[in-house]
């Protein structure tokens, strides 16, 4: 896998920066990894494996592991990275929601779900996001940094809802 660690060298393997794995105190973490897409399917096992290890329920870290292909996919097929060549993975387990968030160097154009043609092969992904999240936004930062977060409940069922900030 293509990710750098906190001192900017590559690893070989997921670089957590701020692992925490006890579940009264709100797991989270943050994966910086190159911003290329080798780096999804070892970023979703490593999200995964941290959910599984917290006690998240199995049906959520599926879900969850298909937001995080989502956004991350997205990000490195139609955003710029930012400073170092990355991306940002952050994820946070809450007393009822997973929160995942992906930053990179933003893109040229807005992040809206498309309506493909139905033998198109990609561009479903956002709806995909729709469907499993129950709220999921666009937050755009200081030095063209974009932010495209999800929120995916730990129980009961979904409600879409996209927030621009």
């Amino acid at each position: 896998m293509d990710v750098t660690g906190t001192d900017g060298r590559d690893r070989g393997q997921a670089a957590r920066l701020t692992p925490v794995s006890d579940r009264a105190t709100s797991p989270s973490g943050v994966l910086r990894l190159r911003h290329s897409p080798v780096a999804v399917s070892s970023a979703r096992r490593q999200v995964r494996a941290d959910l599984t290890a917290v006690g998240v329920p199995a049906m959520v870290r599926d879900d969850v592991e298909v937001v995080v292909s989502e956004l991350l996919g997205n990000s490195v097929r139609h955003a710029r990275p930012i400073a170092g060549g990355l991306v940002l993975l952050y994820w946070h387990v809450g007393s009822d929601e997973v929160m995942v968030r992906v930053t990179d160097g933003g893109g040229g154009r807005g992040v809206e779900p498309r309506c493909p043609d139905p033998l198109a092969v990609s561009g479903r992904g956002l709806q995909i996001v729709e469907r499993l999240a129950r709220v999921w936004g666009v937050s755009e930062h200081a030095g063209g940094l974009r932010s495209v977060w999800a929120s995916i409940a730990l129980t009961g069922s979904p409600r879409a809802l996209r927030l621009v900030t």
